[in-house]
């Protein structure tokens, strides 16, 4: 068997990683959040979902 290699990835983008998966898989998953939309958050986690989802599904509050 081949050795698998594994990427080294941020928490953050861990984060983000898990959050689209979730929206792919379920279109009921929705975020609100302050400045989730655009900005992608104070620490850019939802950076382009909203751009990827809409802003019906990634809302800032």
């Amino acid at each position: 068997m081949a050795a698998q290699q594994l990427e080294k990835v941020t928490l953050g983008k861990s984060i983000t990683n898990g959050l689209r998966k979730a929206m792919e898989a379920d279109p009921k998953v929705v975020l609100i959040g302050e400045d989730i939309g655009k900005l992608g958050g104070v620490f850019r986690i939802t950076e382009g979902l909203q751009k990827d989802f809409g802003e019906e599904r990634v809302i800032d509050s």
